[in-house]
């Protein structure tokens, strides 16, 4: 469905012979749509875009039409309506053919209605898209301009010039994401279009969506018409954004502070109060257990994950997996003809026959390696033992009608969830442990190495000096660089492999900053200064954004405690009291209907689901505040998962 918003389709050409000649002569009202395209760097123009619009919105009222024809017939058919189903007095004979043909005008009303809603909601996203896709791009690129601004210093400082500079950019979109498709678009806009530098820098000042990213380039165009210095200009700019960005993140968690407030009162104090009332109440004879069970099996775990994917949503985090950088040589020649050719052909095949084994006896070696790098491929063995262990649990207790054998099912489920959550949880926290550690070593394996030439030491002197007395967690992979310079690939090859090994967007910033750099001048150390303050930067910034998130974690976790722990005294306390006095009202043979017996049993099951439930989707809620990420919180919704059910099992009997 995205695809036919961003590119030129069928629905646009057919859009555009039906509605074309109209959407023309209304073309003065579209400007502004026309720039929110460019914003958006949707590539039809905005007769196209209009015109797209028009028929989806058609197609979306004739789904709206079928459907409603559909509810149409099951009311005409299958629907009892009541005599009086408006309160308004007619006359006899109006009243009686009014009751023979309302099912039929009742029903076109619905056609009607559903038909023109669908259409008005194919409008209405095809409206809203663009505005959604510019603030994406707004915060993508304000997320990475400090590094692509540092990205461009380094470069200058080389020698490069700015349109290079743009270039070199605009070659890593995944790396630099939308900065680097601003940078293609100035890029393509000189060389396609032959404008000169400075109109196509004042172009893109009104067609970008970042205001951080138009000031850039106003400054840019002053440095240009001044003549000033571009490399002490973009050393300014690479600092002054970062400051910008720490401010941004401080805004950032003075706002979670807020939601974690939120989330307290919505999602632990006030189901607990309903809680409470509805045990008070049903005790007392004045309700059902119907509310109970909506309040502990619809609005904790929906509203709870619900407001995890909202804090998701709204958190500054880089996404996808890390690229894989290309090396910059082919090491092996493949011949094109001649009588050699064959021969060399069957060689290279040979080659790669043995390269495929050498691979699968290695990964026969490490059968866990892939796991340990994804550990999402943890679920493909834990998930079905966890389902093995549920299915032994239905086989022992077959199902009835009775929330009775959901009680008797629920430790099954409950620890065939641990099974499930448990592999993952380790794999993820090993990897994020090992994370942790690259992010921390890298600026200063970067920084040793600057040191080292500028005491007039070779580079590969200085990682095979490093390789032999370094003593940190990094010293394997320093090492695999020094191997790799030895067999004679290039330093820029050997840093790419390290990065492609280790798979963490970070360091391949950095690495991507560090090659091109090296490109274009000689004078390493300094390059390998400005890569480690790169490196340095963002791991700041990273230990500044955790170590304030953890915060939010205690919160979140003392809330949990609050609530297994009021639940365990109303477990233990007070329904043991009302118990006993019901019993005694009992023996007495007297009679209060307010006071109905309490099965202990029964409400005790019922609290451990809820204290459960609580503990999932609130540790969902602790990852995404404390890391942003739900795969971070599956560890404390399984911390959480265990602790509550260890307290009814253990605890309580």
């Amino acid at each position: 469905m995205i695809t036919l918003f961003r590119e030129a389709n069928y629905f646009t050409y057919l859009g555009y012979r039906l509605f074309g000649e109209s959407i023309r002569k209304k073309a003065e009202k579209y400007y502004d749509l026309e720039k929110k395209l460019r914003q958006a760097m949707i590539s039809m123009p905005p007769e196209m875009y209009i015109a797209t619009a028009k028929v989806v919105s058609i197609f979306f009222a004739i789904a709206g039409l079928i459907l409603g024809l559909f509810l149409a017939v099951v009311l005409i058919y299958f629907v009892h309506l009541p005599k009086a189903l408006f309160p308004i007095a007619l006359p006899g004979n109006v009243y009686s053919t009014w009751v023979e043909i309302r099912k039929y005008v009742i029903a076109g009303v619905l056609v009607a209605i559903l038909t023109a809603a669908f259409y008005a909601f194919g409008k209405f996203l095809f409206s809203i898209y663009p505005s959604t896709i510019i603030s994406d791009r707004k915060s993508k690129i304000d997320r990475a301009l400090p590094h692509a601004i540092t990205f461009m210093y380094s470069l200058s400082r080389g020698g490069m010039n700015l349109i290079e500079i743009f270039r070199s950019l605009s070659n890593y979109y995944e790396v630099y994401s939308e900065v680097a498709r601003e940078a293609a678009r100035i890029v393509r806009d000189m060389e396609v279009l032959g404008k000169d530098l400075r109109s196509v820098l004042a172009e893109a000042v009104e067609l970008s969506p970042s205001e951080n990213f138009r000031e850039f380039l106003h400054g840019l165009i002053t440095v240009i018409d001044s003549g000033g210095d571009i490399s002490r200009y973009l050393e300014e700019r690479a600092d002054f954004y970062l400051e910008r960005a720490r401010q941004e993140q401080k805004n950032f968690l003075e706002f979670l502070g807020l939601m974690a407030e939120s989330y307290i009162t919505a999602f632990v104090a006030g189901p607990l109060f309903l809680i409470i009332i509805q045990t008070v109440m049903v005790v007392m004879g004045q309700g059902n257990l119907t509310a109970l069970y909506a309040v502990i099996y619809l609005v904790i775990p929906i509203g709870s994950f619900f407001f995890a994917m909202v804090i998701k949503l709204l958190t500054p985090t880089e996404e996808g997996e890390p690229p894989e950088l290309k090396e910059r040589y082919t090491y092996l020649r493949i011949p094109h003809s001649g009588a050699e050719s064959k021969e060399e052909l069957k060689r290279i095949e040979k080659l790669k026959k043995k390269v495929k084994s050498w691979k699968f006896r290695k990964a026969l070696r490490h059968p866990l390696r892939p796991v340990k790098q994804k550990p999402i491929y943890a679920f493909a063995f834990s998930v079905p033992l966890g389902l093995l262990f549920i299915a032994y649990g239905l086989k022992m207790y077959p199902f009835y009608r009775s929330m009775n054998w959901v009680f008797e099912i629920d430790d099954y489920v409950f620890i065939g969830l641990i099974i499930m959550l448990l592999p993952f949880v380790i794999f993820h926290e090993l990897k994020m442990r090992n994370t942790r550690k690259t992010l921390r070593l890298t600026p200063i394996f970067l920084n040793k190495l600057a040191s080292a030439n500028e005491s007039g030491m070779s580079i590969y002197r200085a990682i095979a000096m490093i390789a032999k007395t370094d003593t940190t967690p990094l010293k394997k992979e320093i090492s695999k660089i020094k191997a790799d310079l030895d067999w004679g690939i290039s330093l820029n090859d050997a840093l790419i492999r390290f990065a492609n090994r280790l798979k963490i967007f970070e360091l391949t910033r950095t690495i991507s900053l560090l090659n091109e750099a090296l490109k274009s001048t000689g004078n390493v150390t300094e390059v390998l200064m400005i890569s480690a303050k790169d490196a340095s930067n963002a791991e700041l910034l990273r230990k500044e954004r955790q170590s304030n998130m953890f915060m939010y974690v205690i919160i979140i976790y003392i809330s949990f405690f609050v609530f297994i722990g009021i639940v365990y005294i109303i477990t233990t306390t007070f329904l043991a009291t009302l118990a006993q006095s019901a019993a005694k009202v009992a023996a007495s043979g007297a009679h209060i209907n307010m006071l109905r017996g309490v099965n202990i049993k029964t409400y005790r099951n019922i609290f451990m689901h809820a204290s459960v439930f609580q503990g999932i989707f609130g540790g969902l809620v602790a990852g995404v505040m404390g890391e942003g990420s739900l795969s971070s919180g599956v560890k404390h919704s399984l911390i959480m998962l265990v602790m509550a059910y260890l307290l009814f099992t253990v605890l309580i009997h």
